[in-house]
């Protein structure tokens, strides 16, 4: 081997590389982005737990199981709740200001415990993981708090009513599946619509598009409806699969199903043109896709919840269409109620992909004149 042109080669390269601005961004931008996450923003430990206590103020039990609660750290004061008032116990749940409710005789809990009454213990299932951790914490300070009001404790055990809402088994399909359904469209429908214009620069061919009689317009669209109808497809493909193969349930309707598709494609599809404008080849492509897919999936609550990330980054998960997608959809599926939630999570995405399409249509304009 000699050692003379080994040198040549890795000088070589080096000038090359260091050459291309891009590729320095995306050597360093990748593991930084990397280490900064997981890091200081995702953790596998449950925290702001949003539960809350429906009893009456003069309730001392429960005001002291809630304050345990809210001291630990691992639970979150929810102030906008009026938990006097039990006819809103289902609204509190189905509209996610609350993922664990813990509903208190009418008279107090003391009464209750005295008459080893069951105490009901509403948790929200839709994340299955989360909800067994939940439950598991409010067992412990439920069970330490009463047991100094009542040292004498039959083994040591509250009678907990535990009812695990819209997903009773705790399987983790039923949260998976929406999840898998958004991250692979996304990766799908971004990637290879971003390599397909992409490509077209590469081989010289959208020249040719230019000079042709087609207007602009017609060339985005063009180029992207396709990847639209493949988006839309992989989509019904995995809620069918979900549901009639893993008996994920299905409580919503099919036209929330195609509107969330539909914005959420259109996001995507959005990232892959302004991608494709920036990349002058698919290598820069293919690494541009990765930088926008890998924070978008970490910070989207399809395997972190968002809950658990630290102020400071979660700002981020609130520009993301994939967290907006990925609660869409599952609330879809497994909750099949509360229209507002719905319709505030499409605007979002509209919006998202009214900014994204509307700077990437100009700058693809720009680029063709």
């Amino acid at each position: 081997m000699r050692i003379r042109i080994l040198k040549g080669f890795i000088k070589k390269e080096f000038i090359q590389i260091f050459r291309d601005k891009k590729m320095i961004v995306a050597l360093f931008f990748l593991p930084i982005i990397q280490t900064i996450m997981f890091g200081l923003a995702l953790t596998s430990e449950v925290k702001n737990i949003k539960f809350v206590i429906f009893a009456k103020p003069s309730d001392y039990i429960a005001n002291k199981i809630q304050s345990k609660a809210v001291s630990s750290r691992w639970f979150k004061y929810i102030d906008d709740i009026d938990s006097t008032d039990f006819s809103i116990i289902e609204k509190t749940i189905i509209s996610k200001k609350a993922e664990a409710l813990l509903i208190a005789p009418k008279e107090n809990l003391a009464n209750a415990i005295e008459k080893e009454k069951p105490i009901q213990l509403l948790i929200d299932a839709t994340n299955a993981v989360r909800a067994r951790q939940v439950e598991t914490y409010i067992k412990a300070i439920t069970t330490d708090v009463i047991k100094k009001y009542k040292p004498n404790l039959i083994n040591n055990i509250v009678n907990l009513d535990i009812r695990a809402l819209y997903n009773h088994t705790l399987d983790t399909a039923p949260f998976m599946i929406p999840a898998i359904t958004v991250m692979s469209t996304f990766i799908v429908t971004m990637l290879i619509c971003c390599m397909s214009i992409t490509k077209e620069k590469e081989q010289g061919t959208i020249e040719k598009l230019i000079s042709s009689p087609i207007t602009s317009s017609e060339i985005i669209l063009g180029k992207t409806l396709p990847y639209a109808i493949i988006g839309i497809l992989i989509i019904c493909f995995i809620v069918f699969i979900g549901v009639f193969a893993f008996k994920v349930p299905f409580r919503g309707c099919f036209w929330q199903i195609f509107i969330t598709g539909l914005l959420f494609i259109w996001t995507a599809l959005s990232f892959a043109m302004l991608i494709s404008i920036v990349a002058s080849n698919q290598q820069q492509a293919m690494i541009g896709c990765f930088i926008i897919l890998l924070p978008a999936i970490l910070l989207s609550g399809i395997l972190f919840p968002v809950e658990n990330i630290s102020q400071n980054i979660r700002w981020i998960c609130y520009i993301n269409p994939l967290m907006y997608a990925v609660n869409n959809l599952r609330n879809i599926m497994l909750k099949g109620k509360d229209l507002v939630l719905f319709w505030q999570h499409c605007y979002l995405l509209f919006l998202i992909a009214l900014i994204v399409s509307t700077f990437s249509v100009k700058k693809f304009k720009s680029t063709l004149n």
